[in-house]
């Protein structure tokens, strides 16, 4: 059975203290604080979540990433800094997932549709290009709105919530345009097949 990590007791400046400071200040100092007193427990959360030491490592640095960024927004009035981390933490690591899943999917439609009379498909970097180029084309093809969010998820790798906050689109509209998106694609290297 895993043992759930306990926090240690905190020394120091409160987490409501050093956010203030990264918030005003930009203090690197007080990120690192954090980061040494709550990365213990926020890896356990997100390898609950994902079987990949990598993966894990990366999205605890955009937990801390997006701490730094978002900083002034975090209010202790509202929540103990752990609990929102948490909940940061788990939606990273869900997004990472699903973004993995769907682009297995894409993949595994588009090596469905490639020509036949390509060589022999072998994983070397040739292939992924022509593959790439091809998707790439695919996605000019669908509408603006829509060619945009999936090329910001599988190929620049983003997540749902970093494309809404980066487009500065509600989520829920995001999630929209990649699920059209990706339908619209999918019918697309259908009938490319069919052709």
């Amino acid at each position: 059975m895993k043992k759930n990590p306990i926090p240690a007791p905190v020394e120091g400046p409160s987490d409501a203290d050093l956010m203030v400071e990264v918030a005003q200040n930009r203090s690197a100092r007080a990120l690192e604080i954090l980061y040494r007193r709550h990365r213990q427990v926020l890896r356990s959360v997100i390898m609950r979540v994902l079987d990949n030491e990598a993966d894990g490592e990366e999205v605890l640095q955009d937990v801390f990433v997006q701490l730094w960024q978002q900083a002034s927004s975090f209010s202790s009035e509202k929540g103990q800094l752990l609990g929102w981390l948490i909940i940061v933490a788990r939606r990273r690591a869900l997004d990472r997932v699903r973004r993995k899943l769907a682009y297995q999917a894409a993949t595994t439609r588009f090596e469905k549709t490639a020509p036949a009379d390509l060589p022999e498909h072998r994983p070397n970097v040739v292939d992924r290009e022509i593959r790439q180029h091809e998707l790439n084309d695919l996605i000019e093809e669908l509408p603006p709105a829509q060619g945009i969010a999936v090329k910001l998820t599988f190929v620049d790798g983003l997540s749902q919530r970093e494309i809404a906050s980066h487009l500065s689109v509600p989520l829920g509209t995001i999630k929209t345009r990649i699920e059209l998106g990706v339908k619209k694609l999918s019918r697309m290297m259908e009938l490319a097949e069919a052709a």
